[in-house]
């Protein structure tokens, strides 16, 4: 490669970077106004529990009340964002690869992005009203529960992002098998490493307490175990 045609290609790379940058922002600007809405709907499963048992969420810092709020709309800047982004890279990328590569590629980073977006749900609508149920029954009859919102936000964006990656676990296993990095049967075999390795991944991207830890170990099994019955099924 010659270093005029290297040159327009990272030419076009930062270009790509400055588009996906560019309309990042404008989509957290256009976000911004609705911050506020968007931490409601974010604190929604916890203040939903609050309103059957006593207790409130607090700040503890004077500007958490700005930057939570922000830093929840840019996790949703990101998310609605990444559609554009994927396409950016995609069109930077696309002419250097065969039909077949494009096709996979597209098929993957769709699923992945689908794949996340079920994670989300999952997590918002089951995971966390019987975690905060759970653990808002848990406290003493002589303890008034306060949950400061910065560690509520680092709580939950933990879990979206923990669970979201482990939702791939069945793309993952697929792919490994398609290109023959891994056979089925070693897959199979390796169940109970496997098993083992889902509690470790939750006891590291959870939040401390045993039952967030069993509600992503359990499902990222189950989902080992989706992604070897389509792997065996490809073959």
């Amino acid at each position: 490669m010659s270093s005029k045609l290297l040159f327009e290609h990272l030419v076009e790379l930062k270009s790509t970077f400055i588009k996906a940058i560019i309309f990042f922002v404008l989509v957290t600007i256009l976000l911004l106004p609705f911050a506020n809405d968007l931490y409601t709907i974010f604190a929604n499963p916890l203040l939903d529990k609050f309103m059957v048992y006593s207790g409130s969420i607090i700040s503890t810092k004077l500007t958490s009340t700005f930057f939570v709020p922000f830093k929840i709309t840019l996790f949703c800047a990101l998310i609605i964002s990444f559609p554009f982004i994927f396409y950016q890279f995609w069109s930077f990328a696309s002419p250097g690869l065969y039909l077949s590569e494009k096709k996979f590629l597209a098929w993957t980073l769709c699923l992945a992005y689908a794949l996340f977006l079920f994670a989300s749900v999952f997590v918002y609508f089951l995971v966390f009203p019987f975690v905060f149920e759970f653990f808002i029954k848990m406290t003493p009859a002589d303890v008034n529960l306060m949950i400061d919102i910065s560690y509520y936000l680092e709580m939950v964006i933990s879990l979206f992002f923990a669970f979201g990656l482990a939702f791939q676990v069945p793309l993952i296993v697929s792919n490994l098998v398609r290109f023959n990095w891994v056979k089925v049967e070693s897959l199979k075999k390796y169940r109970p490493y496997f098993l083992l390795f889902a509690f470790i991944f939750g006891a590291i991207f959870t939040p401390p307490d045993v039952i967030s830890q069993i509600m992503l170990a359990v499902p990222v099994y189950f989902l080992y175990e989706i992604g070897l019955f389509f792997a065996k099924n490809k073959n």
